[in-house]
């Protein structure tokens, strides 16, 4: 099979082509869906782990959709991987639609660095205005840090766009989960906010600072929201359930609740064009919940701290009544 390098833009039209059984209950749940617009994160190409299939033009032909995939990275083949995770081909991201899609080849070497690696497609809905979708993942490795660079390059090129495309959906795995048990790891809390944070869990933190307009001057929020609740609607669950969050984000329902097809949950959107008082009303909703957000960390760090205050008295008493007794002994 011929692979693409990073940052090459594949197309597909339909072909028949086996699909390993997972992939076949990602397709049922797409199928049933029939959305207009459907973004995709970590797709492989030639990859050992998913039976060596070409998962982007399986998807495509089985849905019936114009298909597009930016290669995000060669996954190599190599014998410290088990037969789960073999790679020996390629991993990205895609875009489907029912419509047709203008789409924009780069040279990854020359310019991913400047364009900020893109992965959007302008959508041509008929008799309506084009919308600009993006299909992002971000790293999980690189800590909150990172990732908030990731999106100020993402918002950056969505406020480059938004004259002539005002009207743009963002889906993507944001790995926005370094809180509870992967707090412990430094492989994955890996900046200063795996302390600072305490209390919150990432995907709060991210309300709070980002999508109530109040972070960098490069990642200032151009509009987006979501619409699901920050501490309850869980999309990634791994280590038996222990490791929970919601990583993946939708800027209404869900898809995949048992994880059976992935360790994703599918988000689900029913969109509207947006008026300008209604992206007001949700701008001022939004911060409101972060302001809601903010107080209840305060709260937990108050328990927290009050807890560890009454087990150091308690072990303080402790060892008093331990001294008495030895010198009543005595």
């Amino acid at each position: 099979m011929e692979l693409a390098l990073p940052g090459e833009l594949l197309t597909y039209d339909y072909l028949v082509i086996p699909a390993p059984l997972r992939l076949d209950k990602v397709v049922n749940i797409l199928e049933h869906l029939d959305a207009d617009i459907v973004c995709l994160q970590e797709i492989d190409i030639g990859n050992k782990r998913s039976g060596g299939g070409n998962h982007a033009q399986i998807i495509a032909e089985r849905l019936k959709l114009n298909g597009t995939m930016v290669v995000e990275f060669q996954e190599l083949e190599s014998p410290a991987r088990d037969e789960g995770q073999q790679g020996g081909g390629i991993h990205g991201n895609a875009i489907y639609s029912k419509y047709d899609m203008k789409l924009r080849p780069y040279n990854w070497d020359r310019d991913g660095a400047v364009l900020g690696e893109p992965r959007r497609a302008e959508v041509l809905v008929p008799r309506r205005p084009s919308i600009l979708a993006y299909s992002a993942h971000f790293e999980c490795f690189s800590g909150i840090i990172g990732r908030v660079g990731q999106l100020s390059d993402l918002m950056h090129d969505s406020q480059q766009h938004a004259g002539p495309l005002p009207h743009q959906l963002v889906f993507g795995d944001f790995n926005t989960f370094a809180h509870s048990l992967a707090r412990l790891s430094p492989k994955y809390a890996c900046d200063w906010y795996r302390w600072r944070t305490i209390g919150m869990t990432e995907p709060e933190w991210w309300l709070k600072n980002i999508l109530s307009c109040q972070i960098l001057r490069t990642a200032i929020n151009p509009g987006w929201f979501d619409p699901f609740d920050i501490c309850k609607d869980i999309t990634i669950s791994n280590h038996a359930g222990f490791m929970t969050a919601k990583a993946d984000w939708a800027f209404h329902w869900m898809e995949n609740r048992d994880f059976e097809a992935s360790d994703h949950r599918c988000l689900v959107l029913e969109i509207e064009y947006a008026q300008k008082d209604e992206m007001a009303d949700h701008e001022r909703f939004t911060r409101r919940i972060a302001s809601e957000l903010e107080r209840g960390r305060h709260s937990r760090l108050w328990t927290y701290c009050s807890l560890a205050g009454a087990s150091v008295l308690s072990i303080i008493a402790l060892k008093l009544v331990r001294v008495s007794i030895m010198s009543g002994t005595m």
